[in-house]
């Protein structure tokens, strides 16, 4: 075997151990998880807005925005999660003497108190088989 060759095969063995590792990193021994659901109001999508998962003990916040059927997906890390759900926002009109704003949109499938961890009533338990949650929200 010439110098070149195992060179080759030495470089190429290297490339597949870090591509591993790389894959190894998003397995659920990480310890991070893609969590994914759907958000529903009485049933229906909702299909505009955003899902914040909080872990005040760790004070991680994250947030995916709902998609078509109102689904998210996101990346977490194992724990016990505050769940929320809020209205996009819009932007308002700006006048002569003030700028335009951003402002939650109003509409009718999202209650405002979901708008908040504290009082959504919503939470997740993110571990090892436990990454699917669905949330329907009542009136």
């Amino acid at each position: 075997m010439n110098s070149i060759h195992f060179r080759q095969q030495i470089i190429g063995s290297f490339v597949f151990a870090l591509a591993g590792l790389g894959v190894a990193g998003c397995t659920p021994d990480s310890g991070r998880y893609i969590v994914s659901g759907k958000v529903t109001f009485q049933g229906q999508p909702v299909e505009e807005g955003t899902v914040t998962f909080e872990d005040p003990a760790a004070g991680q916040v994250n947030s995916s925005p709902l998609t078509s059927g109102g689904a998210y997906a996101m990346e977490l890390p194992a724990g016990d999660f505050r769940v929320s759900v809020s209205p996009p926002l819009v932007e308002t009109k700006a006048g002569p003497d003030t700028p335009g704003d951003m402002v939650p949109k109003k509409v009718a499938n999202i209650p405002a108190k979901y708008h908040r961890q504290e009082t959504s009533g919503h939470s997740a338990k993110v571990e090892s088989g436990k990454t699917e949650f669905n949330f329907d929200l009542k009136p």
